[in-house]
């Protein structure tokens, strides 16, 4: 599957710097999926778990207190609170 370059940061610094297939986590209007060439996206996050799915397969997984997500230009970036 195709992937994208995303970056994931918290108050304690950049927790993943990778390439991912997917990424779900809850918005403050519902849950996101983002995988690659996803359109330019940005909103802000409810509290909840994001599951990054990564290209060797294996799941990680975020708690998130609230936060942004963006994807611009190929790039997705994950700000958690």
């Amino acid at each position: 599957m195709t992937t994208f370059h995303l970056t994931v940061v918290t108050p304690d610094g950049c927790a993943f710097d990778g390439q991912a297939e997917r990424i779900v986590c809850r918005a403050i209007d519902g849950d996101i999926a983002i995988l690659a060439k996803h359109g330019d996206y940005c909103t802000a996050l409810g509290m909840g778990e994001a599951h990054i799915k990564l290209e060797d397969g294996t799941v990680r997984r975020a708690a998130c207190m609230g936060g942004m997500l963006s994807m611009f230009g190929g790039e997705c970036r994950l700000l958690a609170t």
